[in-house]
């Protein structure tokens, strides 16, 4: 084996591994029959400066303000 084959083998390799360990993005979860969803966003990981809220769903008005940041918890609410 060449040593320009080998690399590309590597490479491709190392790509391969590169998507299979990537973390899938978090699904937003679906409002059910007689629910909301209602998600807060914080400023950073330590969650303590809120920055944003979105709710969505059959309890209430939907409402979106501020910012939407990586930094979030939801709330699944039964009416």
């Amino acid at each position: 084996m060449t040593p320009i084959t080998r690399g590309l083998l590597v490479t491709c390799a190392a790509a391969a591994l590169a998507l299979t360990a990537a973390t899938p993005a978090a699904a937003i979860p679906p409002a059910g029959p007689n629910q909301s969803v209602t998600f807060t966003y914080y400023s950073s990981a330590a969650k303590t400066v809120v920055v944003g809220g979105w709710s969505y769903g059959y309890c209430g008005e939907p409402f979106d303000w501020g910012q939407h940041t990586r930094y979030s918890t939801y709330k699944i609410t039964n009416c």
